[in-house]
């Protein structure tokens, strides 16, 4: 289970109920939410973060050191199978472009294949996304699957792209 992780610039750790308005900032805006579901409202975002407000979440809240603030989200928990996990993102646009995602992707990867001793982390996104397109592409992640016309999103059916990366892919990269 994980507490809290930290890297330079930022900290995973659990929701709690002081950040009901950060999170409303990012999942209430139109552009951060473009490519995953309509934006949010305060009712909805607050019933976000009360949801993972718990003993073993598979969402955390991402900090930014230097300001306190929630700046985004990121998934990582267990998926059907054992030994693989899902990865995942939402960052508030006004601190996207900083390497943020990056930076905390690179340390839950390593923590899940050196301490987790897992097989495979995978993540997914839609075609149009090109921002994490590039970013799993930069995380050595390998684009697995395209799952034609399977998610339907601002009335129109749009590809979902698989990306991942397997135990032994990220030893030897």
């Amino acid at each position: 289970m994980i507490e809290q992780i930290s890297t330079e610039r930022l900290v995973m750790r659990k929701f709690n109920k002081n950040d009901y308005q950060d999170v409303f900032e990012y999942l209430s805006d139109e552009d951060v939410m473009e490519h995953i579901e309509p934006p949010f409202t305060y009712k909805e975002a607050k019933k976000f973060v009360d949801t993972f407000i718990c003993e073993d979440p598979s969402v955390f809240a991402l900090v930014e050191k230097s300001s306190g603030k929630v700046i985004g989200h990121v998934i990582f928990h267990p998926y059907e199978y054992e030994n693989v996990y899902e990865i995942g993102w939402i960052i508030n646009k006004d601190y996207q472009g900083r390497g943020y995602a990056f930076e905390i992707s690179n340390v839950l990867m390593e923590y899940g294949f050196e301490e987790l001793k897992l097989h495979r982390i995978f993540a997914t996104t839609v075609a149009g996304n090109n921002r994490s397109s590039s970013l799993l592409e930069k995380l050595n992640m390998k684009k697995e699957a395209v799952f034609r016309k399977a998610n339907f999103h601002n009335e129109k059916w749009i590809d979902e792209y698989w990306y991942g990366i397997l135990e032994e892919d990220y030893f030897e990269g």
